[in-house]
């Protein structure tokens, strides 16, 4: 029963964050992505990292213990961070180890996830993931780099230091996922791995590609995620409350002068990488740690701070919701809007870049022919 009630408060409180700071913040900035698109960027990435301190502020409340060791992450760098995919839910408790791994810790980075494109048409966090320009692919490379392709130039165009999460496995590891890594490794002539699943290797390739070319990649981060009690395979395990007690990260920061440029190289790096991946998670089978010296704790104040305000925000917006009729009209239209962003176009994202190149073409001297290649 404890358990239950846990599941129930971390994900209402979770979900519901989400939603208030979709209908209080993020909404009244839309003006001023036509206004200023970089302002809308800088405040948007700015908003959302705020918010990540909250569910990491929720897991230290309810008991879920973030262990990270190895390499800190600056948010200074332009990066990709590779991570293995044990369970569905794995990007929720990153969050938490960001805030440890970052330095500094309060909003400090710009974490952009590679996911699937159906998480985009999810009511609340798929729309705040679109406003913060998550790239989302189809699994069909014709479609996909296209869309990373624009992505990447309107983020280096912004020259905004971002760090860009893929799970090159693709699938978090499951019973059926293995069976079909099993079947790869033997056409291929690979070794079966039982902790990770072999890396798919052609979107990690060109993303690094495409910021090597630009002269944007400063580093790659290989971070490892290792669950020493209970694994919550799914969303439905965290409801009802399968939730791990905890959760540990080992972080490895590869920089740019060790990473090759050669394409076929790249593919062999990342192949590399997760087969020390996997020597590094059967030892963690066996000690239940990646290292016996992990991080001090960091400071505590800020994660209280977003424990407070978020909860507040969420308050505030149900008691909203039924009180008010103006605010049940801003929900409801800012609802139908997204919702038909989902169903009628590739998402916010694909809008606000192609507002960008306009703007810039139309309010500042960028060259005429620079921002028709990008458009």
């Amino acid at each position: 029963m404890r358990g239950l009630f846990r599941g129930i408060i971390y994900c209402s409180l979770w979900y519901g964050s989400i939603v208030a700071g979709f209908l209080f913040i993020a909404c009244p900035l839309l003006p001023l992505m036509f206004i200023s698109p970089p302002k809308f960027r800088r405040y948007g990435d700015l908003l959302f990292s705020c918010w990540e301190l909250y569910p990491a502020a929720l897991m230290e409340l309810l008991g879920m213990k973030i262990v990270v060791s190895g390499d800190h992450i600056s948010p200074d760098d332009s990066a990709i961070l590779v991570m293995n995919h044990r369970t569905r839910v794995d990007w929720n408790f990153l969050w938490g180890a960001m805030y440890q791994a970052c330095l500094p810790h309060i909003a400090a980075h710009k974490l952009k996830f590679i996911l699937k494109d159906p998480i985009r048409h999810i009511p609340g966090p798929g729309w705040i993931m679109q406003m913060n320009s998550f790239l989302y692919i189809t699994r069909r490379w014709e479609v996909d780099q296209g869309r990373l392709s624009r992505s990447l130039d309107y983020l280096i165009d912004l020259r905004r230091r971002t760090q860009l999460l893929i799970f090159p496995e693709g699938t978090d590891l499951t019973r059926s996922s293995r069976e079909k890594s099993d079947k790869y490794a033997a056409e291929h002539g690979l070794p079966t791995y039982n902790y990770t699943l072999h890396p798919k290797t052609t979107g990690f390739t060109y993303l690094a590609r495409h910021l090597q070319k630009s002269n944007y990649l400063d580093s790659v981060y290989d971070l490892t995620i290792g669950y020493p009690d209970r694994i919550p395979q799914s969303e439905i395990d965290l409801v009802t409350g399968k939730m791990p007690d905890e959760i540990h990260f080992h972080v490895k920061r590869i920089d740019i002068s060790d990473l090759p440029e050669n394409e076929v190289h790249l593919r062999n790096w990342l192949e590399k990488r997760w087969l020390l991946k996997e020597e590094i998670l059967k030892q963690f089978a066996e000690k239940k740690s990646f290292s016996d010296v992990p991080w001090p704790k960091p400071s505590q104040l800020p994660l209280r701070i977003a424990l407070v305000f978020w909860t507040l925000l969420t308050g505030s917006a149900i008691l909203l919701i039924l009180t008010s009729s103006f605010f049940r009209f801003w929900t409801i239209l800012h609802v139908l809007i997204f919702i038909c962003l989902s169903l009628f176009s590739s998402g916010f994202s694909e809008l606000e870049m192609g507002w960008y190149w306009h703007w810039k073409r139309k309010f500042t001297e960028a060259s005429p022919k620079e921002i028709n290649n990008k458009t």
